[in-house]
């Protein structure tokens, strides 16, 4: 079977872990059997992560052709690891899965409205998203 996670959620929700447990759980972490799409891999170089808010169109237009191309191979298990807020950031990713035959489940990591588990988030993000922009995503965050 054919399938497609949509990963939604804060930074530091969690969302690159379950992705990876999912790997495990589902292809026993064989790598050709995956592939995990995150836009956040591109902000990566030799010496670390630097996101510069002015790559993000560039970035997310190659990480959703990765995932076509991927598609396009027939990996068994795709999984897009982004915040995907807003329910656009996504439908590009839905429709180009139900397309091409995948099953599609979208899944909502942590919890979005809970004010401590937004400072947890801040704590534990890799990326040292700051709490006030944690914050702004969960109020903008569509159901």
């Amino acid at each position: 079977m054919k399938q497609v996670f949509i990963l939604r959620g804060l930074p530091g929700s969690g969302k690159s872990y379950y992705a990876q447990q999912l790997c495990q759980e589902l292809v026993n972490g064989d790598e050709d059997q995956f592939l995990i799409c995150s836009t956040d891999d591109y902000f990566y170089q030799d010496d670390g992560y630097h996101f510069d808010k002015f790559k993000l169109p560039e970035y997310h237009s190659l990480n959703l052709s990765r995932f076509v191309r991927a598609l396009g191979q027939e990996v068994p298990l795709v999984i897009v690891d982004n915040t995907n807020i807003k329910k656009w950031e996504f439908l590009p990713y839905l429709e180009v899965a139900h397309a091409l035959g995948y099953q599609v489940k979208e899944v909502i990591v942590g919890d979005i409205k809970d004010k401590s588990m937004q400072h947890l988030y801040s704590q534990r993000n890799s990326h040292n998203v700051a709490l006030k922009t944690i914050s702004k995503m969960a109020y903008m965050f569509e159901w």
